[in-house]
């Protein structure tokens, strides 16, 4: 699944560029693994989230594209940030419900040949372990057909404190999608992103006590 190449929206570049200035100068920013992201076609990026920030740091990681973003539906309630989000290609998800208008969005996304940013979490960890990972996130990975990204950031941003972010190699799933997608099929793929998290992390995303599953 190939995708034309686009032109960058005007908003979404001046935001990223002044970003990228930012996370340069404040916070050393520096990204590894960059090789591993596929070029000229759609990919989903999952990240751990420690940050409002993060979606704009996934932004400026992957050069050659613009992402679209799922989040929170209250953010969209004020109506300037809501302009802004919606400029930066972000789109509102009720995380309260199962929300299928939600992952239709981003099938439909991924069908017109953009890319997607979604945080399985759900939600920002304040504990600076990652929490359990949703469904909804693998269900979606398996119903696009396209490769599946992991970003490990490694936080949390502070000033004139290095910050890494980590892209790994493309998730495994191709024996997922051969048969029907179920329940079983998406909490296999659950356990095997909570493997590669906890890889690219060396362990540290893993809360205390807590092993990483085998891949498959």
């Amino acid at each position: 699944m190939e995708t034309e190449k686009k032109k960058r929206t005007l908003f979404y570049s001046i935001v990223t560029v002044i970003y990228f200035i930012i996370a340069k100068l404040f916070f050393f920013i520096h990204f590894e693994g960059r090789e591993n992201i596929p070029a000229d076609k759609p990919i989903i990026l999952m990240s751990n989230h420690v940050s409002l920030l993060d979606p704009l740091t996934l932004g400026i990681c992957v050069r050659d594209r613009e992402i679209h973003f799922m989040g929170k539906k209250e953010l969209f309630e004020n109506k300037f940030l809501g302009w802004c989000l919606t400029r930066l290609h972000a789109f509102p998800v009720d995380r309260g419900n199962s929300d299928i208008a939600a992952i239709r969005t981003s099938l439909n996304i991924i069908k017109a040949g953009d890319s997607l940013g979604i945080f399985p979490e759900g939600t920002r960890s304040k504990t600076g372990y990652m929490g359990p990972l949703l469904g909804g996130a693998s269900l979606l990975a398996l119903k696009s057909g396209c490769d599946v990204l992991p970003v490990y950031i490694d936080g949390p941003y502070r000033i004139f404190r290095p910050l890494r972010v980590i892209v790994g190699k493309t998730i495994e799933m191709q024996d997922l999608r051969v048969g029907r997608v179920n329940k079983e099929t998406c909490d296999i793929l659950t356990h095997r992103m909570e493997g590669v998290f906890a890889h690219l992390s060396g362990g540290k995303a893993l809360a205390p006590g807590k092993t990483a599953e085998k891949q498959e």
